[in-house]
Parts: C-alpha cells; structure tokens; sequence
C-alpha cells in the first residue's frame, strides 16, 4: 500500500509534467495547502528519513519540475540566469554537502530549499499567454477563500480542534495563515486594478482568518506586508495614511487586546504600554518564546559556533532534530538561526543578496508598469516576499512549500511573464502607444476622477478602454 502511493504521488505529478505542464501549475496552485498526512503514528520509515504524504507530494513536484526545465534546457537556463544571486545561494548550498554530517538530510533539505525556485523557472517556462495567468490568478483566489470554508467549517462541526486557532484538518495553524497571507496580498493588489468593493471585501476575509488563525508571527506579516503594498499602490495621502494606521494597529492589537497580549508574553498583566516605553528591556525580558530560544541557542553553540563562516552542512538542524536530538525540541522554528548554522554567514549572506535581487526586480516591474497586470503581480509578489522574509524569522517557511513558498514565487513568476508577454505585444503593435517601449520607458495614464469613487478609495485609472477602481 505505501509503495502504491509513493508511486502515485510522485508518477502523476511527472506524468501531469510532460503531458499537460500547465495543467500541473493550475492543479499545484489550487490544492498546494490542501492537507495530506499519514498522521505521526504512520509516517514511511525510508532511508532518507521518515516520509510523510506531503513529503512525497513535494518529492513528486521536484521531479516532474525538474524534469521539464532539463527537457527544456537552454529556455531553463535563459530564466535561471535572471536569479544569479538565489543561483548562487543555492550552489553553495550544494557545496556544503561535503561537509554536511548526513548526505540524506542534506539533499532532503536541499530538495525544499530549491524547490521554490524551481517552481518560478517552471511557471516561466510553460505559461504562454495571459489568459493563463489570469486562470492562475482566479485559481489562487478560490483555494483562499475554499480553504478559510474549509477552516471555518472544520471548526463549526468539530473537525478541526485545535486549541490554539482557526486552521484546516492536519494542518498548522501558522502554515495556514501564511498562505491566507499571499491570497490576501493578491486581493490589495487587485483593487487598483479590478475594482475596490470585491477585493477589499476579500481581503478583509482573509485578513479576518489570519487573526483568527492566532500565530503571532503570521499577525506581523499580514501587518507590515500589507502596509507594504498599500504604500505601493497607493495614491496622494492615502500613500501614507493607510500604511501608517496598519503599523500602529500591530502594536496596539498586541498591547491593548488582553487576548494577544497573553498570546506575545508570560506574566502579561504586568506588561503594557507605559512598560515597553519606559523599560523595553522588561518587557522582552516577558516574550513568550514557545521553547523557541532554547533550541536556536542549542543549535548556534553546537553547529553555528564550530564553523561560523560556513555553517556546519546544509541538512544539518534537521539530522539532529529527526535523529540525535535528545532534548525534546522538534523543529528550529527559525529559518535564519537554520541557515546560519547550515550554511554560515557566507550562506546567510547570499540569501540575503538573493531576496534583495527579487525585490529590486519587482520593484523596476511595478515602476515600469504600474498599470498593467505585471505591475499587479509585482506589487502582490512584494507583499508576499516581505510576509515570506518575516514569517522565516520564528516559523518554518523553508519546510512550508506546496502551501507557501510556490505561491510566494509564483507570484514573482507571474509578474516577469506578464512584463515579458506585454513588451512581446508592445514590440509586434503597428500603432505606437504609451507602451510601445516597455523594457525603457512604461508610462501610465493619468487617474481620472469619477463620481462612483468618491469613498474609501478615490481614484480610477483607465486601463484597455475599463474604468477600474484603484488605491
């Protein structure tokens, strides 16, 4: 019976691969966060480690993936190119196989810390048209709203009992409100673009199930990546405005809701704002750290300490956590503390280089197209990097990616097809035109005030011939 469906979750996903790539993209987006497991007691027991449904299910994606961008090598390598510095990060991550202390946690880890990028180089490569992307889109909108249903649901007839907060069956609540996150970026982006009632609607839907969720961590990232994006695609004052309010309601909520404050530290009673203005020393002195920093120091002083500069061996936190581990921890819950002591600051610092590069390229896609679905991808894909890069902080984003990092990146993918298909159709138009010119010059019309607007969000812009609501 396992044999049976390690076969089934990795053949169909090849298969899907050479038959219908697209077909596997849509299908990838639409249930990447559906939950799949055997349960703690029934996981297969192989010679890489103990296997879970959603662990095949991402072995069978790397594989059919990979495949695809080897059969099609020379465009695969043309996108590769585009993201040397996360190349990079990644060639030096295999490098560090050689001194790793287990080759088979070490492929594992280099397995999901690739698989993300892979999936961009994919996306790029098989999605041709634009209708394609807007069916992506479509398909990421419904698995948002089916799975925060299914969350709700799951709760209201007793599925899902999970004491700490809304989530879907077998499924952390901290994954489940990263993913509502990317959703949610989508929905702010869509409003300068396909109208502010709809939109606004979902996101306040979204953002209501990632608060719902309670994972401090997954809260701050729907804050400030939000903040982000308003201020991005904002207009005049409400540039400002509405970003600044989202950044002081996080603290607020935080220190002023005596439910969160419980949740953000022990003994908080004795914390409050007068507290952490007068003695902030005190006040983090009070953070509930959930065991969390006991393990990063434990694995500092055993893997980062010995080997500083280049950590001791991707795959290293999870071979003493699966397999020595002896202290009753069980995972780092911090992505940084994780590749600092696998891969050291050389490592770390190429990361760093590698989510630098993504955001200046998004951020030259939405300068270049603010009013183009580029420049929408571009702004969600933004969001959805910042949320990305905090939730790495105290949570597994690198482990979270079927139900996290392919939407992350794929956001990022969408954003370059787009710019590349509309500067295809810039350069075949007879007629010249504001965009005739793409990869030097985007310009955009000038907003237009209508009466239907006069409210939360003022401005429309014309975009092929539609009025469209915009921040």
């Amino acid at each position: 019976m396992g044999a049976l469906i390690v076969f089934g979750m990795i053949a169909i996903q090849v298969i899907l691969a050479l038959v219908s790539p697209v077909f596997l993209v849509d299908l990838s987006l639409l249930t990447g966060v559906w939950p799949m497991s055997f349960g703690p007691d029934d996981m297969l027991n192989t010679a890489f480690g103990r296997f879970d449904v959603s662990s095949l299910r991402l072995l069978g994606l790397w594989l059919a993936i990979t495949l695809v961008i080897l059969l099609r090598f020379g465009q695969g390598w043309d996108y590769t190119i585009r993201y040397r510095w996360h190349l990079f990060f990644l060639l030096f991550c295999v490098l560090s196989l050689s001194w790793a202390p287990s080759l088979a946690y070490g492929v594992r880890m280099l397995a999901k810390l690739s698989a993300p990028f892979l999936f961009l180089v994919f996306v790029q490569i098989v999605i041709t048209t634009r209708a394609q992307l807007k069916r992506m889109e479509r398909l990421m909108l419904i698995a948002g709203v089916s799975m925060l249903v299914l969350a709700v649901l799951s709760k209201l007839v007793g599925w899902e009992q999970n004491p700490v907060g809304l989530t879907i069956p077998a499924t952390a609540p901290s994954l489940f409100s990263a993913f509502l996150i990317t959703i949610a970026m989508l929905t702010i982006s869509r409003m300068k673009y396909d109208g502010v009632t709809a939109n606004l609607a979902l996101f306040l839907l979204l953002a209501a199930g990632v608060l719902a969720a309670f994972t401090r961590i997954t809260i701050a990232a729907l804050f400030v990546s939000a903040s982000v994006v308003l201020f991005y695609v904002g207009r005049s004052v409400q540039r400002f405005i509405l970003p600044m309010a989202g950044l002081i309601g996080l603290p607020t909520l935080f220190l002023f809701s005596e439910t969160f404050k419980n949740r953000m530290f022990f003994g908080a009673g004795n914390i409050g704002a007068e507290t952490l203005l007068t003695d902030p020393g005190q006040a983090m002195s009070h953070l509930h750290g959930s065991g969390r920093f006991g393990a990063w120091s434990i694995v500092l002083t055993k893997f980062f300490d010995p080997s500083p500069v280049i950590g001791s061996g991707v795959g290293t936190t999870q071979n003493f956590f699966y397999s020595q581990n002896t202290h009753g921890l069980g995972v780092i819950h911090s992505e940084y503390v994780r590749l600092l002591a696998e891969v050291g600051v050389v490592g770390l610092t190429l990361f760093v280089f590698a989510a630098g590069a993504y955001f200046l390229r998004l951020m030259d896609t939405y300068r270049r197209a603010p009013t183009s679905d580029a420049g929408k991808y571009a702004a969600a894909a933004i969001g959805s990097l910042v949320a990305y890069l905090i939730f790495m902080a105290t949570d597994n984003g690198i482990d979270y990616v079927n139900g996290f990092g392919i939407y992350v990146f794929t956001l990022v993918a969408m954003s370059e097809k787009a710019r590349e298909l509309e500067t295809a159709d810039a350069r075949r138009s007879p007629e010249p035109g504001p965009v005739e010119h793409l990869e030097t010059q985007w310009t955009s019309p000038k907003p237009q005030m209508t009466p239907a607007t006069a409210s939360f969000f003022p401005y429309h812009t014309r975009i092929e011939g539609r009025t469209k609501g915009s921040i």
